[in-house]
């Protein structure tokens, strides 16, 4: 009789295991998501197992885990987490689908610069050849709201096909094989120089109206919220009965919190000098 999976054997074996080691293993079940694999190494009683996602088997496009894998065939898999309850571990075979690339990226460090060529740019961000990473692939990504500090309404207002960049490494992702970089890391945030400007007053340009009140932009990359109690002392029900975006007005600073990039300003006894007054 098979000894059950939860014994001290097993327990004793999951707990070498760690996240990011590279492990093999074979084959023994392909299933609709996923496929089971027996991990090499374990003495018994019964079997070790590991749960490697449909996602996690290949970068390739696959509808059904029998196209990448079969049973018997050997892989080799990173160790993504041990699933104590279910005794098991999961596993991405796709990290170790090209040794190349993952000797590539296992050389790089989170919060180091690096440098690449823009490959292409995109609604939801820019994908760049970074320097260093094997031929025919793409490693690098950059988000959209990871280009800049300033406010851009598409990633082609930051940055063009063939361009040269450097940005700092965010994450490192070898399931995925991708590096998600930071222009805006290695840029000064714009902010900054207002962190201990508390009380000055100054003017800027109305950016955008909302129900509870008014971004203004007082510097280049820096904008700030007029609540509605920050107009007057009388009640205002919305921002539009007071400015409109486009207008210019008198501002002063209440709050600057950097961590969360919040900037409070308030418009109550100041004078104005957009086309209505407060």
């Amino acid at each position: 009789m098979t000894e059950p999976r939860s014994s001290e054997a097993l327990k004793d074996f999951l707990n070498t295991l760690r996240a990011g080691e590279v492990r093999t293993g074979r084959v023994i079940s392909v299933e609709a998501r996923e496929a089971l694999v027996e991990l090499d190494g374990f003495s018994g009683p019964g079997k070790a197992l590991g749960r490697i996602p449909r996602g996690d088997l290949t970068r390739k496009a696959i509808g059904h885990p029998s196209e990448a894998v079969i049973i018997g065939q050997r892989l080799t898999f990173e160790v993504i987490a041990v699933d104590w309850p279910q005794q098991c571990v999961w596993a991405s075979a796709s990290a170790c689908e090209d040794p190349a690339l993952r000797a590539f990226l296992l050389g790089l460090r989170r919060g180091a610069k690096h440098e690449g060529q823009v490959q292409s740019v995109h609604d939801f961000g820019v994908f760049v050849n970074l320097d260093g990473e094997p031929e025919n692939q793409c490693t690098g990504f950059i988000r959209g709201p990871e280009l800049s500090w300033l406010r851009i309404d598409h990633p082609a207002d930051a940055v063009t096909a063939g361009q040269r960049v450097v940005g700092e490494i965010i994450d490192v992702d070898t399931r995925r094989g991708q590096v998600q970089m930071s222009l805006k890391a290695l840029q000064e945030d714009p902010l900054a120089p207002f962190a201990d400007r508390t009380g000055l007053v100054t003017t800027g340009h109305v950016t955008k109206l909302i129900p509870f009140g008014a971004f203004v932009r007082i510097a280049e990359g820096v904008e700030g919220l007029v609540h509605n109690t920050e107009f007057r002392d009388e009640p205002v029900e919305h921002p539009g009965q007071i400015v409109s975006e486009g207008e210019e007005i008198t501002v002063r600073i209440v709050e600057v919190d950097l961590a969360r990039r919040r900037l409070t300003l308030s418009a109550r006894n100041l004078p104005q000098n957009g086309k209505r007054s407060i």
